[in-house]
């Protein structure tokens, strides 16, 4: 591994973990979404530092994810709450991991499957994502395969919320309502329904009314949130590896896109594209050495990204570069320059960065 880490806050993460908890007046189970490799925290590590804490189960997006976890032998419950074939479930039936049926035709699959163990599972419901889940019209069709079925243990019912990142969203207000009705119906048949629930991060932050008795934080726990109770629990940061100046005139970087007005120090930096630094970024973006704010000069390349370092009087090999950090560029500051968001910027940390856990 090179000199570019991501440096992850077990302190921080806890203090969101907390913030989360402190929100709820009554008991509400947890499920700690950790899939994309935890949105690019590290997978294994942060679900061994989540398992510390009183947590539900362990949500990822599909079976590759799950065998992850446990093969670094991760012993909380798994939930796969994404893509899943006839195969996968089966294999997840055999290794006891929770899955997700969201099409009627799974229905049929799993029902007609002769195993002695119970087939756990969480039913999605489609409220207006038009995504996966089962619509509302189907719903009948639903409750009458899953009756009378004693093979099937049907633990959860939920539905994925469009845009509770908005306080003001008629719409979640429609969709939980859609929600609600639809939980009323299936519990006039399924008396034990575990787990019910529709708040993701924005929803837990926005709408109380979104949790019913199970919440999914996902990037809420990760700290990357416009709520300045949360803190950041990533740092990017890599060294400077090559110093040089260059004439008025000279180009840097492919395409020679940038040309220097006049006589500059430039830095290079071992972090391009490859490692999570979004091309994007080239001639806009800036990060920051020895307090001193510096520009991106040219095309950030696959490896390298070339920085401008005049204005800094003292610099040298190995000098620190800050790509995004609690005290001078957020990883959400950056996502805003280049009119994204801050999980595109995390969840592209590439696996090459090492992770160090603090």
């Amino acid at each position: 591994m090179g000199p570019t880490k991501a440096i992850i806050s077990k302190k921080n993460l806890y203090h969101n973990f907390s913030y989360l908890t402190d929100k709820f007046e009554k008991k509400i189970s947890i499920i700690a979404i950790v899939k994309a490799n935890a949105y690019g925290h590290g997978a294994v590590e942060i679900s061994k530092i989540l398992s510390r804490k009183k947590i539900d189960y362990l949500g990822v997006a599909n079976i590759q994810e799950a065998n992850e976890l446990i093969d670094h032998g991760i012993k909380k419950r798994i939930l796969i709450l994404g893509s899943i074939s006839n195969h996968e479930i089966s294999e997840a039936i055999d290794k006891k991991i929770t899955f997700t049926v969201y099409d009627i035709r799974q229905l049929n699959f799993i029902r007609n499957i002769k195993k002695k163990i119970k087939i756990k599972f969480h039913l999605k419901i489609d409220t207006g994502m038009n995504r996966l889940g089962i619509s509302e019209s189907e719903i009948d069709e639903a409750i009458l395969r899953l009756k009378n079925n004693s093979n099937l243990e049907f633990e959860g019912l939920f539905t994925h919320l469009v845009e509770a990142d908005n306080k003001k969203s008629q719409f979640t207000q429609k969709q939980l309502k859609s929600f609600n009705r639809i939980v009323e119906k299936f519990q006039d048949h399924f008396k034990k329904i575990k787990y019910i629930h529709a708040a993701n991060s924005s929803g837990i932050l926005n709408f109380k009314k979104s949790y019913f008795n199970t919440v999914r934080p996902g990037i809420l726990l990760y700290g990357l949130s416009h709520n300045k109770k949360l803190k950041p629990v990533m740092n990017l940061e890599t060294k400077i590896i090559k110093l040089r100046m260059i004439e008025k005139g000279e180009s840097v970087s492919y395409g020679r896109t940038f040309k220097a007005k006049k006589k500059m120090k430039i830095a290079v930096i071992p972090i391009g594209y490859a490692d999570g630094l979004p091309r994007s970024l080239s001639n806009i973006g800036h990060v920051y050495c020895n307090g001193k704010k510096c520009k991106i000069l040219g095309r950030v390349c696959m490896d390298l990204t070339m920085i401008d370092v005049s204005t800094i009087k003292s610099v040298s090999i190995d000098d620190t570069v800050k790509i995004f950090d609690d005290t001078n560029q957020s990883a959400t500051q950056l996502a805003k320059k280049i009119k994204t968001i801050p999980y595109d910027i995390v969840c592209g940390i590439s696996k090459r960065v090492k992770r160090i856990y603090t």
